[in-house]
């Protein structure tokens, strides 16, 4: 384990874990799909294969869940 930078009170980071922590860097939802402010939550959660991340706007109150894919992301609302 090395020190990472910016943790708090000097927490490890753990090797094992920095692809999957680069991955949601990477990949979490930043804007609102709804009015386009920046999230305030993007938890990451699986579910079978899916990756999925429930996010909440602090903007406009929306709440919900985006999965991303090969041809941009999912939202939990069906099409109207």
């Amino acid at each position: 384990m090395t020190v990472a930078p910016g943790l708090p009170g000097g927490a490890r980071e753990d090797r094992r874990f920095r692809p999957d922590a680069e991955a949601h860097r990477r990949d979490a939802p930043r804007f609102c799909p709804r009015c386009a402010a920046a999230l305030g939550l993007a938890t990451e959660f699986w579910e079978a294969e899916e990756r999925r991340f429930y996010c909440w706007c602090s903007g406009c109150g929306w709440a919900g869940e985006i999965t991303p894919g090969e041809g941009g992301v999912r939202g939990h609302e069906p099409e109207h």
